[in-house]
């Protein structure tokens, strides 16, 4: 490694924080309200701690060792797109950001150049140029992909529960369960219960479960199909369904349809099919 190098390396770092106070003083314009005008302490922590891990992580570049750089481009990726998922920041304004800093930076790799205007070379400009960008890019790309793993996941887990919560199998009693849908039904929705509901009435041990749909206002042709299969579904494992709640346009959509609920027992109302049923006088 050029000594000049570890120069410029040491320099950065005995300048991070006049070179972070450059960054702050500007920041206010920028577009992303996790960085400007942002009055909390504890962000403006994150921000310090942070933006001197991304100087030295920069600087890291200049000692040419590329299994150490990468270590610390990983490090610093994981630890920015954490904080950002966290704080809900736009992917776009965290590069807003990052691009503010590579200008700062640079602007100390020029003043390090003046400074030692003796030893540094075009040659060296033109190296430490390549060098920079290219671990700057590599630093946007890899926080790109850790960000968007990070929002992927996060958007799982969510859909996930929405999943969960869009098909409670509420158990009443021994074996008897109640299944209140509530809002509209859309393909994907049905296919979830047809998923989510057979499995989870056999880990329940389910033997009678009763589908209310009275909050159900729009079933198009498709997902009235996937209702009638989820009760042939229940029907195979053994499982007697019952449902109330089923709205004049649905009725007339599944009449439409061809499907049979003859072998359904249907009711106008949760209330009087638990009532009828006999299940109310043993709750």
């Amino acid at each position: 490694m050029n000594s000049i190098n570890k120069e410029l390396y040491e320099y950065l770092i005995d300048n991070s924080r006049n070179i972070t106070e450059r960054w702050f003083a500007e920041k206010d314009s920028f577009t992303g309200a996790f960085y400007s005008n942002n009055s909390n302490p504890q962000i403006d922590q994150i921000l310090l701690e942070q933006h001197a891990l991304t100087i030295k992580t920069v600087a890291s570049a200049f000692l040419e060792d590329k299994d150490s750089l990468k270590e610390q481009q990983v490090l610093w990726a994981d630890t920015v797109a954490k904080s950002r998922i966290e704080n809900n920041t736009p992917i776009h304004e965290v590069i807003e950001a990052l691009n503010k800093t590579r200008e700062t930076i640079w602007g100390y790799v020029g003043l390090f150049a003046k400074e030692q205007d003796e030893l540094v070379t075009k040659t060296n400009i033109l190296k430490w140029s390549v060098l920079f960008n290219t671990a700057f890019d590599q630093l946007i790309y890899l926080l790109s992909e850790r960000y968007f793993e990070l929002s992927h996941n996060r958007m799982t887990a969510q859909q996930n529960l929405i999943n969960e919560l869009g098909t409670p199998v509420i158990p009443i009693l021994e074996r008897v369960a109640v299944l209140p849908i509530v809002g509209d039904i859309d393909t994907n929705r049905a296919k979830s219960l047809l998923q989510e509901v057979p499995q989870k009435c056999s880990v329940l041990g389910i033997e009678h479960l009763f589908i209310d749909i009275s909050a159900v206002s729009i079933m198009d042709t498709m997902v009235a199909n996937e209702m009638f299969q989820l009760m042939e579904i229940l029907k195979l494992l053994g499982i007697q369904t019952f449902m109330s709640g089923i709205r004049p346009e649905i009725a007339q959509t599944s009449i439409q349809l061809g499907l049979d609920f003859r072998s359904i027992p249907t009711f106008s109302s949760l209330k009087q099919a638990l009532f009828i049923t006999g299940v109310y006088k043993n709750i």
